[in-house]
C-alpha cells in the first residue's frame, strides 16, 4: 500500500514537471517565438500608429513566456528607432478581456516608456 502511494505521488510530480507550471517562465523557441515576434510586431504597428513610440524591430535576442493574468511576454531586443538601434527590454502583459488591456513597457538604456492599447 505504502509503495502504491509513492508511486502515484512520484507520478502526479513527473506530470506536473512535464506539463510545466502554471505561472512558470520558458523561454520560446520555433513556432512560439514566431508567434512571441508577430505579438512584438503587432503592438509596435499599433503603437506608431497612435502616439508612440516609434520604433521597428531590429531582432529579437530572447523571448520568454509566462501565462498570469493574461499571457506575459518579455523581450531582449534590438529596436529601430528612425537611424538608431537599441538594445531594450520589453514586456507585454495582455489582458485582451479589458479596453486598452495590453500593456507594453519599454525599458531602454534612455529610460522606460509604458504605454497601452486595445487588442
Amino acid at each position: 500500500m505504502f509503495s502504491m502511494k509513492i508511486i502515484f505521488v512520484l507520478s502526479l510530480a513527473l506530470t506536473v514537471v512535464s506539463a510545466g507550471l502554471l505561472g512558470g517562465v520558458s523561454e520560446l523557441s520555433g513556432s512560439e517565438l514566431k508567434e512571441a515576434e508577430e505579438t512584438l510586431n503587432n503592438s509596435l504597428a499599433k503603437l506608431a500608429s497612435g502616439d508612440g513610440p516609434n520604433y521597428k524591430l531590429g531582432k529579437i535576442i530572447k523571448a520568454t513566456h509566462q501565462v498570469v493574468s493574461g499571457s506575459k511576454y518579455v523581450y531582449d531586443v534590438e529596436l529601430i528607432d528612425g537611424s538608431t538601434t537599441k538594445t531594450c527590454n520589453v514586456e507585454i502583459w495582455s489582458q485582451p478581456w479589458l479596453e486598452n488591456g495590453i500593456q507594453v513597457t519599454f525599458n531602454c538604456p534612455d529610460g522606460q516608456v509604458v504605454k497601452k492599447h486595445s487588442a
